[in-house]
């Protein structure tokens, strides 16, 4: 999903994306190769403050999250009544920690 269906606005946004990609310590161009698109395209998106981007963007938006939460365990976290927007790293479960040992 591209955007947040309650307010209309994309889901996530590109400072949250950035915040992503900083939270696990990884370059843009680590991002970008991860996710099948450009540098060039991370570093536009990124860059990004509008509330609304054309359907290119969005895809390449959705890719990045997509990664983002399955190779490195980020969640986005929309604001709530208990929580704010961010980002998390997600908790490994049991068998994941055996696997990495």
């Amino acid at each position: 999903m591209s955007s947040d269906p309650t307010t209309g606005r994309m889901w996530p946004t590109p400072q949250l994306i950035r915040a992503a990609r900083g939270l696990v310590n990884i370059d843009q161009e680590t991002l970008a190769a991860a996710a099948g698109v450009s540098r060039k395209a991370v570093i536009s998106l990124e860059g990004d403050e509008s509330e609304t981007m054309d359907y290119r963007r969005l895809a390449v938006l959705q890719k990045l999250r997509r990664v983002l939460e399955e190779k490195w365990g980020i969640e986005f976290v929309q604001e709530g009544l208990s929580s704010r927007t961010g980002v998390v790293l997600r908790k490994s479960k049991p068998n994941e920690e055996r696997n990495r040992k």
